[in-house]
Order: structure tokens, then C-alpha cells, then sequence
């Protein structure tokens, strides 16, 4: 049995009162049924437990004996406590949550030295009343974190910490995105399912913005970014993609950028003398296009990508997207809105006892998708939805969509998927 150090005091940790005040209004509440604190002034905090390093490692221990002496770990029963699941460094946001919600937390970064690209930044997180700023990383446990609720102009949830308890290591599954497998069995007894793709590839999107954000300021004369961190994954768009940007032309970033879904990301006309000559006068054009024609070159050469690799086939999912008032949005709710999003269809069979099997996301044994599966026979050809134009979708064999998507192949293996077929 773990002995316990003499720092802690012999009463049990969870008795400790979290005297944060409490703010009347609006509400967020989470599966547990908790609320968010509100603050009306930043510096009213008041001084919450603070952990040594010797105790959050005791915390950490698993402890077996029911002995009188030990002290028990606190848990989210006992504590507002959010387990991390991914961090984007790029964009200062954890995905904190547990077995069945996640939300955004902006968080800020720390500082780096000269040099040191930002997106590479460490987020912190203030511990305690002192001001000490601890990293926040994938398969942390935040107790007692503190925060305030805030939405986006589209009125959807995220949260920005205020301070937590303590920040320990105790990696527990985040429930990060939700799905459904829509399944069939054709005339022919064929086993198929629907995977969908987007027009643009992963790494553009990812870069999009910078993009955007890089040709706006040329526009106005300003020199505000670099273009590295848009080389860096030049080479895992596809083949059209990398042809628009070789292209430099207007007409080819209208294309570039006419598919999006985002009103901030289309091609704006003050762009036009940017592209009027070729090849373009502004230097970072210039090494941005020839980035792109060093690609198609050394692919012409080697045919090392292909279409499936650039923009792969998926299982119609999406995060959470929790409103800015009441209840945090259910799994089996973000599934079925994402569905409609990229295929049109309506799940009909839409509720919480529904069939689902989860899977690991990627190689982040912390990060988990949830499918709900549906089997519809006499679904044909998916409508257009709301993201008509910028994505793809088809039905697959139970053998080919395991070939294109590592999900697929553990869906359509589960039990579960199997059970649903046997009728």
C-alpha cells in the first residue's frame, strides 16, 4: 500500500469546500449536471487547494487498500474534473470532457522563444492562487478547474479557464467526436456501407485560413505571416489542389477557395492585382508556387500520392457542438446532425439507447469516436445536405470500405455491426 505523505492532512480531500462564488445567470450544464462558475470580476478569485507536486503524484497511485489511512483519489464525483483528449497547438484549444461529452477549451500558450514557431507552444493552464502555470497535455486530468462560458458569433459553446485545483497525469478516454454507420443489405445480400470524403484534402484544410489570412495582408500591403507552416504539408494535397496553386492565377484561387463553407475564407476581388502578372511580383507568391511545382514534379516522377491518400474516405462524423444556453449536446444528437450535414440524411431512429460501438481516434489512445449504427435498406443514393459541393459520399462493400478507412474495418468487424446484418 502506497503511504501517503505527511503533507496531506488525515481528512479526506473531498471534504475541502470549493468556496468559488456563484453568478445567477445563465447556465451550462454538463451530463453530471453541473454548472460552469461565472465571475464578475477576474480579480475576485478566491484561494483554492493547492496541491504540491508530492501529492498530485500520490493522487496519481492507484490505491487498492480500504485501510482508514489511505487517501482516495479525488474523482469527478467529487470535484469539477476534465480529462484531456486532444491539444491543438496551432489554435491554443484542448478538448477536455470524459466518456461522454467534450468541449473547447482556449487556453493560453507559453511563451517561446525567438525563432520558435508559436504553433509549437506548450498551453498552460493557472494552478492554484499563486499564479503558477502548469502545461496541458493529452491524458491530463484538470481538477477543480474554474471557467467561464463564452460562444462564437454562430452561438455555439466554448470554455476559457479561470484557474484549476491541481493538474495530475491519469489518462481516461474523451469522447471527442460522434458518428453513424448507416449500413444496408441489398436484393443481392450484399453488405454495404456509406463513407464520405471532402472535396478539399486534410492538409489544405488545416492551412486554409492561413492562407487566406497570408494573401489578405499581401492585398493590403502588409507583411504579417510566413508561409512554413503552409509548405510544411504541400505534400499532402491533392493533385488539383496543388494545380490551382501552381496556376497563381485569379481565376485558379477562386477555385481554390470557392469551396468553402466558411464566408471567411472566399476569394476576395482586392485580391485581383496580386495575380495579374505571372509570374506573380510578391516574393512569398512566388516561393508558393514554385513549392507547388516541385511537388507535381517529384509526383509525375514517382507517382508516390494518390486521391484516397490525399483525401481520404471516412465514416460521416463531427465534434461536438454544444449550444450557448442549456444542456450540453448528447452523442447520439451531435451523430445524427453531423449525418444530416454530410450526407442529408435524417436519422429517424434518433435516441440514446441506440446501437453504437466505440473506437480509437488515430493513435491517441485517449481520443475516442462513437458510431451509432443504423441499418436502412431502403436507402439509394445520399441527398445533398448542407455541405452540398464540398463533400463526397457513396456507398462501399463491407470488404472495400475496409480497405479505405481503418474505422470502417473496425465497424463493420464489431459485434455489434453484425448482429444488426443477421435478420
Amino acid at each position: 500500500m502506497a503511504t501517503p505523505p505527511k503533507s496531506i492532512p488525515k481528512t479526506d480531500p473531498r471534504s475541502i469546500p470549493a468556496s468559488r462564488p456563484r453568478n445567477a445567470g445563465s447556465r451550462l450544464k454538463d451530463p453530471h449536471g453541473r454548472s460552469p462558475r461565472s465571475y464578475s470580476s477576474p480579480r475576485s478569485y478566491p484561494s483554492p487547494r493547492s496541491f504540491s507536486l508530492e501529492e498530485e503524484n500520490y493522487f496519481s497511485r492507484s490505491h487498492t487498500s480500504s485501510s482508514p489511512s489511505s487517501v482516495p483519489r479525488p474523482t469527478a464525483a467529487d470535484l469539477e474534473c476534465y480529462h484531456v483528449g486532444q491539444v491543438w497547438h496551432d489554435t491554443g484549444i484542448a478538448l477536455v470532457g470524459n466518456g461522454d461529452f467534450s468541449i473547447r477549451l482556449h487556453c493560453q500558450r507559453q511563451p517561446v522563444p525567438a525563432g520558435v514557431s508559436k504553433d509549437d507552444a506548450d498551453l498552460v493552464i493557472c494552478v492554484g492562487s499563486g499564479g503558477t502555470f502548469r502545461a496541458v497535455n493529452e491524458g491530463h486530468c484538470i481538477i477543480g478547474l474554474t471557467y467561464r462560458r463564452h460562444s462564437t458569433k454562430k452561438g455555439k459553446a466554448f470554455l476559457t479557464p479561470e484557474y484549476c485545483t491541481c493538474i495530475v497525469k491519469d489518462p481516461k478516454p474523451v469522447l471527442i467526436s460522434c458518428g453513424v454507420a448507416v449500413v444496408r443489405k441489398t436484393t443481392s445480400g450484399a453488405h454495404e456501407i456509406i463513407l464520405k470524403r471532402g472535396s478539399n484534402s486534410q492538409a489544405l484544410v488545416a492551412v486554409k485560413q492561413k492562407l487566406h489570412s497570408l494573401i489578405s495582408s499581401l492585398a493590403r500591403g502588409q507583411v504579417k505571416h510566413q508561409i512554413d507552416d503552409i509548405v510544411r504539408g504541400i505534400h499532402m494535397w491533392s493533385d488539383f489542389e496543388l494545380d490551382l496553386l501552381a496556376d497563381m492565377s485569379a481565376t485558379s484561387m477562386r477555385c481554390l477557395f470557392g469551396s468553402s463553407s466558411s464566408k471567411q475564407q472566399l476569394y476576395r476581388e482586392s485580391w485581383n492585382p496580386l495575380f495579374a502578372s505571372q509570374p506573380p511580383t510578391n516574393t512569398l507568391l512566388c516561393h508558393l508556387q514554385q513549392a507547388a511545382e516541385e511537388e507535381m514534379s517529384n509526383r509525375r516522377a514517382s507517382g508516390a500520392r494518390t486521391e484516397d491518400q490525399t483525401r481520404p474516405w471516412t465514416l460521416p462524423k463531427g465534434n461536438f457542438s454544444h449550444p450557448a444556453q442549456g444542456d450540453f449536446e448528447k452523442p447520439w444528437e451531435c451523430a445524427a446532425r453531423e449525418l444530416k450535414a454530410e450526407t442529408g440524411i435524417d436519422w429517424s431512429e434518433c435516441h440514446s439507447d441506440a446501437v453504437h460501438v466505440d473506437v480509437p481516434r488515430g493513435d491517441n489512445p485517449v481520443s475516442m469516436e462513437r458510431f451509432f449504427l443504423w441499418r436502412d435498406d431502403s436507402l439509394t443514393t445520399p441527398e445533398s445536405g448542407e455541405a452540398s459541393g464540398e463533400k463526397q459520399w457513396t456507398w462501399f462493400s463491407f470488404e472495400d470500405a475496409a480497405q479505405k478507412s481503418g474505422t470502417a474495418k473496425a465497424i463493420v468487424g464489431s459485434v455489434q455491426c453484425q448482429d444488426l446484418l443477421k435478420t
